[in-house]
């Protein structure tokens, strides 16, 4: 005979919110360029990541003063989010 398992379940609401915490890891931005190439796909080229917003911008100047007709960009940000346990359901 074997012994009766007996299991308890506790249900908890849960928060995703940004980890603004101290140690968090920081918010990074990049850039990467969208222009399209002859062969219609994209440069691919990018910035390095930087917690400095204004630092990863420079690059795209950098970028379109040796390629006049990439003017196409998009901001690659990473935002370190956090999940919360609270109370029960």
């Amino acid at each position: 005979m074997s012994a009766a398992t007996r299991r308890i379940f506790r249900f908890v609401n849960w928060t995703l919110r940004p980890d603004e915490d101290d140690d968090a890891p920081p918010l990074t931005v990049r850039f990467r360029c969208l222009t399209l190439t002859g062969d219609d796909a994209e440069c691919g080229a990018q910035s390095e990541t930087h917690a400095d917003p204004g630092a990863a911008r420079k690059w795209t100047f950098q970028h379109v003063r040796e390629h006049p007709d990439h003017t196409s960009y998009a901001e690659v940000i990473e935002r370190p989010w956090v999940m919360w346990r609270g109370g029960p359901a």
